[in-house]
This record gives structure tokens, sequence and C-alpha cells, in this order.
């Protein structure tokens, strides 16, 4: 049986304790219980009667288990009715925010629509979130139009009322939609201006910042910007170090994995991929991890390693599998199929081929992942596909190494996102890959960022 804490004086007794006291009493009596029966088994009657008088401290746990007993919430005895409709408002927008908006979309419209009928009049932070947590949704749902317009709206909320921590936010929404888009030389100088805004508010070591600073490394990466595209990454995974969050932690070391990939770096890219897919097996992130699995076994084939590339590609495999990721399981049969004929294992390059063909065709739908980013860009269909034949030939997706442009803001000549887009990276909506790209000898490693699941939530 817990002890009572020290009981507080007359003069000395806090408010919120007395209110506390007050709020217990009245739950009581609306439960029915009488001070033994609420205390049972494990308060006495005399301690609950000091907790309702205000004399005495209780502990968190003891604050949670007399909500229960109650049949109340713990908000309900720490706050009155008016702040407690404004905390169910925020909880309601949290929860939505949490939601994924391609299976728990309607949900998710549901929960933001009660929390303003709730609050009529809701305050200006709780306006400006409420427009966020819809403009997250849109994004992920790749309606990025609306998603433009929320964003808009919240950051007209925030400079109208001063809040400088939802203007930055909604700042960085409007950069990553522009990565969305595909529109990276836009969206840099707006999500560096949000990085800095998120400093000046302190809210610079936030999960929010974190995903900024991953858009900004994807835009980077994608104007072949590699010491911006490496900086941007290397203080996002220091941020999700400090903030013990694995799963942005991972993504970040699978973007800094790329840019040494670009660079021919190979060893130092195995080294990063693989501390990503640790990372990602820490928070059993399946999808993140056959990423993580698929980019590593690519980067073994270009080191010649084709036995330990084709293990890691299987491993990715069978997990996209277990995922029911049809069309990510063609794009790895693929790369398999390339894999098996360097081996000079055609008959086994053959079936890998046609049941990547199989994966894909109309009575094997993928589902849609929200979090994987808009569907991928750079490979063909199957109906278009080459049937692969005895000997070895050119990769149909590569990395390009001879200097070729990169997109302009309008994502205009933009280089291969390679069939992998999808496997660790945005292929932005509307994009574009030239089949030009299929005679490049390597293959250009996909982009990092593949969701958003940017918190609207303040810190």
């Amino acid at each position: 049986m817990p002890k009572p804490s020290p009981t507080p004086t007359q003069r000395t007794k806090p408010e919120w304790l007395v209110q506390f006291g007050r709020r217990l009493l009245v739950a009581r009596g609306q439960a029915g219980l009488t001070q033994q029966s609420l205390g049972a088994p494990d308060l006495s009657k005399s301690f609950i009667s000091l907790l309702e008088t205000g004399r005495s401290y209780p502990s968190v746990e003891t604050v949670v288990s007399l909500a229960r007993r109650v049949r109340g919430s713990v908000a309900s005895l720490l706050i009155d009715e008016p702040e407690l409709k404004r905390e169910t408002a925020f909880n309601l927008l949290h929860l939505a925010d949490k939601m994924d908006p391609a299976s728990q979309g309607t949900r998710a419209a549901r929960l933001i629509a009660t929390a303003e009928t709730l609050l009529p009049d809701m305050p200006a932070d709780l306006a400006a979130q409420a427009a966020l947590v819809r403009a997250r949704a849109a994004m992920l749902m790749h309606k990025l139009d609306e998603a433009t317009r929320l964003a808009d709206e919240a950051a007209s909320i925030a400079a109208h009322h001063h809040l400088g921590s939802a203007g930055a936010k909604a700042l960085a929404f409007k950069g990553m939609i522009e990565v969305r888009r595909g529109a990276y030389t836009r969206a840099i100088p707006i999500l560096e201006r949000a990085i800095e805004q998120m400093r000046r508010t302190r809210i610079a070591r936030t999960e929010e910042s974190i995903w900024a600073l991953l858009s900004l490394g994807s835009a980077g990466y994608y104007l072949g910007q590699g010491n911006r595209a490496q900086r941007a990454y290397k203080r996002a995974q220091e941020l999700a170090t400090r903030l013990h969050n694995e799963r942005l932690r991972g993504r970040a070391l699978m973007g800094l994995g790329l840019v040494e990939w670009t660079r021919k770096r190979l060893d130092p890219a195995v080294e990063l991929l693989s501390k990503a897919y640790d990372s990602f097996e820490q928070v059993e992130d399946l999808i993140e991890m056959s990423r993580a699995l698929t980019n590593l076994g690519l980067v073994r084939k270009e080191q010649g390693l084709h036995a330990e590339a084709l293990a890691v590609l299987e491993r990715a495999l069978r997990m996209k599998g277990k995922l029911g990721d049809t069309r990510g399981r063609s794009v790895t049969l693929d790369e398999m199929a390339q894999v098996l004929l360097e081996m000079n294992r055609r008959g086994d390059a053959a079936r890998a081929a046609r049941q990547a063909m199989e994966s894909q065709r109309p009575g094997h739908p993928s589902p849609r992942d929200a979090s994987a980013g808009p569907a991928p860009r750079g490979h063909r269909p199957p109906q278009n596909r080459r049937r692969y034949s005895a000997a070895p030939r050119q990769h149909r997706s590569g990395r390009e190494d001879s200097g070729r442009t990169w997109p302009d803001a309008q994502g205009h000549r933009r280089q291969d996102q390679g069939r992998g887009a999808c496997e660790a990276g945005i292929a932005p909506e509307g994009s574009h890959v030239p089949n030009t790209f299929s005679r490049a000898r390597h293959r250009r490693p996909a982009p990092v960022l593949t969701a958003v699941a940017f918190s609207a939530r303040s810190p």
C-alpha cells in the first residue's frame, strides 16, 4: 500500500491540488463509489480522503489508476471542462496526424471534423495544427494542390497570430510539397528558410526539423549537389540519434549511403546502408528494411560480388512477399534476374524475369503504400519488357556518370530515378524518366525520402 505523500499546509496548498481533490470527489460520486471501494485493493480510505481534501500529492500512477476506477479520463481529473475541450480537440488532431492517409484517411478526416465541432472557435494554434494535419494527409495522398492550399492557410494563421513555430512548420511543408512535385531548385531555399526559422523558434531539435533536413537532402541529391545533400543527411542523423528515433536515423543513414554510392565510394556506401538496415530492424519497419536491402544488393552487384548481391536481394524479396508488395517484388525479381545473368545462370534468370512480369499483370494489383511515395516512374510496364535472352544485356536503368544535366525547377531533363525509385525515395508525381538513360552503365541510386510522417504537433 503506497504511503501518503507529505501533507501540504493550508497556507502552501497549491490550487491545482485543491481542484484535483474536488474533481476526484465529484467523479467518485458520479461513479457511485465510496472512498473505501475507490481505494480498494491498494489504496486506503484515509489516503483517498487526503486526496479529496487536497492534503496529499498523488503520484502519476495513482492518478491513472483512479481515473480508470471512476471510468473517466486522466484529463478529466486534472483540468476543468473548458480546458478539457481544448485538450480533447488537441488529442483528436494528434490521433488524426498519426493515421495512415491511404487506409485511414476517412477516419482521420472525421477526427479533424470532430475536433473542429468540439471547438467551433478553435484557438489559433489548434487551427494552424488542424490545417497542417490536413496538409500532411493531402501530401501523402499526392493531392499536392490541396496540400499547398492548406499549408498556405496554416502559414496565414501563424503569421496573423505571431505563431513562429507553426509558421516554420508550414514553410517546411511547402518545401516538402515542392520536393514531391520534383521542383527541387524551388524547394531548397524554402526548406533552408524553414530550418532557420525552426532554429530561431527553438524547435530545431525536433522530428519536424529532421523531416525538413531529409527533404533538403533529397532535393540536393536530385540536383547532383552531393555536398549539400550530405550535410543535410548528416545533421538529420545527428538529431535523430539525439532523439533516439531509429526510423529517422535509418533514413538519414540511407541518404548518406546513396550519396557515397553516387561518388563510387562503394565500401562506405555498404557500411552506411547496413547501419540503416540495423536502425530499421530495431523498430521492425519491414518496408524500410526491404528498401535498405534492395539498395545494398545493388551496391554489392556494382562491386561485382554477385553471390552476396543475390543473397541480399533474396532477403528483400522475402520481406516484400510478407508485405504483399507485388510492385516491389517485381522490381527486386528484375534485379535478381540481371545478377543471375551476370553469374551465367540463364535458366534461373529467365524464371526470375517471368515471375517479375507475372507480378505486374492486371490480376496482381499492388497495394498502394502511402509511405512509399508516388508510384515508381523509372521502369517499363510489363507488356513492354523484353524477354531475357541467353546473353547478358545492358541495364535498363542506371546512374549517369557522364555529366548529364539535372532537372530544373519544372523537372525537365530529369535524370533516371531507376526502377527502384519506390525502394528508397520519391519518384515525383508526374515525373518522366527518359528511356535514353537505359544505356547508362551504372544504376543511379534512388533518393532516400520515402515518406513524410511529418508531425504537426507542437513540441
